[in-house]
């Protein structure tokens, strides 16, 4: 492991961390489509003393090939797998997200899984658990929603 793909991964668990910070910060009026939203479901955490990572993510692609639809039948607290996917055509970095039943329900942040591959392709990076720490199914959202909500949180571990 290089010091810069840890430097990269650092840099993108603080960009969660700091969206966490922001709602602390801002009232339940503050609103910014498809940038602000939810903002406290985010979080990226290091501990420098064991390497335990913990990152809760939005998943990314929710409404393409069926994923809404099975975001429906997920509940907060279900466990995920989080497999590498070196083959898809749009990221060879991805890593895609899927119940215990192997249903897709989206892929990790495109940013996240270009920092995270190369660690884990190497074996410097373990992940330790991923469940589902908040859904909001399209069907309980606004209307005008195009997409279901879903939040994991992923715990790894750095070697």
């Amino acid at each position: 492991m290089t010091s810069e793909m840890k430097e990269n991964l650092l840099r993108e668990l603080k960009k969660l961390h700091e969206r966490n910070e922001l709602s602390k910060m801002v009232g339940p009026e503050y609103f910014e489509p498809g940038m602000m939203e939810y903002l406290d479901k985010s979080e990226g955490l290091f501990d420098e003393t064991t390497g335990n990572i913990t990152i809760r993510f939005e998943s990314k692609g929710t409404r393409y090939e069926g994923r809404t639809e099975q975001i429906e039948k997920v509940h907060v607290g279900d466990v995920i797998q989080v497999a590498r996917e070196k083959d898809n055509p749009y990221n060879s970095n991805n890593f895609v997200l899927l119940t215990k039943r192997g249903q897709d329900v989206g892929n990790m942040p495109a940013e996240l899984c270009n920092a995270i591959a190369p660690l884990f392709d190497g074996g410097d990076l373990i992940f330790e658990s991923a469940v589902v720490s908040f859904v909001e199914p399209i069907s309980k959202r606004s209307r005008h929603a195009k997409q279901a909500m879903l939040f994991v949180e992923l715990r790894a571990k750095i070697l």
